[in-house]
């Protein structure tokens, strides 16, 4: 059960982010606060779920990088949404194998992919966490993500 709650609670809260953020016009979604601006924080997020995914279904088209960067906002959150739910949905099946990471240091090495999904589920909550402080600098209320918060939700 926590699987499946980690991973609703994982797409609860990206949806709460970027409610708000569709909601900025270009220049505040272009602002930058304290040297970074919401787009450049949600471009990471996008940037960093389309690496999961190209890891794990061994992708050679690296094109997708390039692109994500010339997204319009809207098309940078639809984007955002469906790596979300594709990560959500590889979380509840629980998989079972081994990936090897080449993109943090020189050698190699092997994780578990359970654990590979796990480092994109957190390492988007911790930009989240980014883009909270910097929409609160802007003067936006800024909904809270905590993972208690989704779980009262839920009740």
């Amino acid at each position: 059960m926590v699987f499946k709650n980690l991973a609703d609670y994982h797409l609860w809260a990206g949806w709460k982010m970027r409610e708000i953020l569709s909601t900025l016009d270009s220049d505040d979604f272009s602002e930058e606060v304290c040297g970074i601006s919401p787009r450049e924080l949600v471009q990471h997020i996008v940037l960093a779920l389309e690496t999961c995914f190209y890891f794990i279904e061994g992708e050679k088209d690296q094109s997708v990088f390039d692109r994500v960067k010339r997204y319009p906002r809207q098309e940078l959150l639809k984007r955002w949404e469906v790596l979300d739910t594709r990560l959500s949905q590889a979380i509840e099946e629980i998989p079972q194998d081994k990936v090897t990471v080449k993109h943090i240091k020189d050698e190699p090495f092997q994780v578990d992919v359970m654990d590979f999904f796990l480092q994109y589920l957190i390492h988007t909550a911790h930009h989240r966490g980014q883009l909270s402080k910097t929409l609160s600098r802007m003067d936006l209320e800024v909904p809270g993500t905590d993972y208690i918060m989704f779980l009262a939700e839920q009740s």
